[in-house]
């Protein structure tokens, strides 16, 4: 888990959020006096249901109420081209994510403009890094199309969410606008944040405990938009090359290289939105087994998602998402024959129908029913046992549906 502080004052900084939350005037931002400095925030409260395997804490049964999302930000201007953004996040989710603060981001923005269409900057610190359409704004509510996002490609359950999300080091971007076009780019030279489900993920879950170190992660987002957003396309690469250092004598060091293309599609019209995004994850890892063989493997997801914005204040939502954690094995067979476990851990096909009402100013309620067809985004940490061969089939299903329902506010 990455924890900036101890876990009790965690639970102060939490209180102190909602008290500040429950304090706010009824408006988007509060004004802190000095140039432009503002304020924001959002507390969000879920709840799940699963009629099999769990999913953020123990939500068979009646149910789990550990989905918890509370976000605290500052942003400013110091100077006409230079933007401060700091953001403190407490995010409860079941023992993928276990309720503790941390320091989401802190940036310094440093635009440059060449003329009225084309501007290039830099951005350094803590910085979201830039993938797909929802990563930089995915832990509030309203920034996403619904409870939960393609669990394919936003791993909110895997270890790879605490890496996908931010890093610290710099991010150089360029936008260029003609006409109705714009076009975009960023390029993000950074280090690798981990925690140790990150290490088991990225390892492939055969190397034990260790330590994670390597070259800078790099990820390049390349964008282009026509007619503000009614368009949008967006290519997103990440490469990884990380060695590992395991803790304890008897395990195995060795390497992981990780290669993932993601290409996002979006058509914006007055009531209706479509998206669909495509992303590929090619790992070699050396070192880890007796021999240092080298483990190859690639796998496959996507999404396709439909949202209809019904009345001023509802909108509805359809999606199909699937992840194949081997593209050549779609059913798993193979996979399964070669572990023992399961061929549902090696996918899992989810068909989504939500909707979401805005009920008062920066009020919003939003639910979500799951029908699930696969356990590859499970987590382990949830569901102990489901990546042993003997126990799997007594502790998953690999049939089941998920129900999802979230409370937010924002000022």
């Amino acid at each position: 888990m990455m924890s900036t502080t101890p876990r009790s004052i965690a639970r102060v900084l939490g209180t102190i959020t909602g008290l500040l939350i429950g304090l706010a005037p009824p408006a988007h931002a509060i004004d802190l006096g000095f140039r432009d400095f503002q304020m924001h925030g959002f507390a969000s409260q879920g709840y799940t249901y699963t009629s099999a395997n769990d999913f953020f804490g123990n939500s068979q049964g009646a149910g789990s109420l550990e989905f918890t999302e509370l976000g605290l930000n500052v942003l400013g201007h110091p100077l006409p081209n230079l933007l401060f953004a700091v953001q403190g996040l407490y995010r409860d989710t079941g023992g993928s994510d276990e309720g503790d603060f941390r320091l989401d981001y802190a940036n310094l923005d440093l635009s440059l403009p060449v003329s009225d269409d084309l501007t290039f900057g830099v951005r350094g610190g803590r910085v979201k890094n830039p993938f797909g359409f929802y990563n930089e704004a995915r832990d509030a509510i309203w920034t996403r199309p619904g409870v939960l996002l393609p669990q394919s490609i936003y791993f909110d359950s895997l270890g790879l969410r605490a890496s996908e999300l931010a890093s610290d080091g710099g991010l150089l971007y360029g936008r260029y606008r003609f006409g109705d076009h714009a076009f975009t780019t960023e390029l993000t030279i950074s280090e690798l944040i981990t925690d140790p489900t990150t290490v088991d993920f990225i390892t492939g879950f055969v190397a034990g405990p260790g330590t994670l170190s390597g070259r800078p992660l790099l990820v390049g987002r390349a964008g282009y938009e026509w007619q503000e957003g009614r368009f949008r396309l967006l290519f997103t690469v990440v490469d990884v090359d990380q060695d590992f250092e395991p803790s304890s004598p008897k395990g195995s060091p060795g390497n992981a290289k990780i290669f993932a293309p993601l290409v996002s599609a979006q058509v914006n019209l007055e009531d209706w939105s479509f998206t669909g995004e495509y992303l590929r994850i090619s790992s070699d890892r050396s070192g880890f087994t007796p021999g240092g063989v080298l483990l190859e493997q690639t796998s496959e997801s996507y999404y396709l998602q439909a949202q209809y914005r019904f009345a001023p204040r509802w909108s509805a939502l359809a999606r199909y998402d699937a992840l194949f954690a081997n593209s050549d094995d779609h059913d798993g067979s193979a996979t399964a024959r070669a572990t023992g476990l399961p061929r549902h851990r090696f996918y899992a096909k989810d068909l989504t129908v939500g909707l979401r009402w805005e009920f008062l100013d920066d009020w919003l309620v939003a639910a979500e029913y799951h029908n699930v067809d696969g356990t590859a985004w499970l987590s382990p940490v949830d569901n102990p046992g489901i990546n042993n061969p003997a126990l799997v089939r007594e502790v998953s299903d690999g049939h089941w549906d998920l129900f999802a329902l979230m409370f937010s506010y924002r000022f």
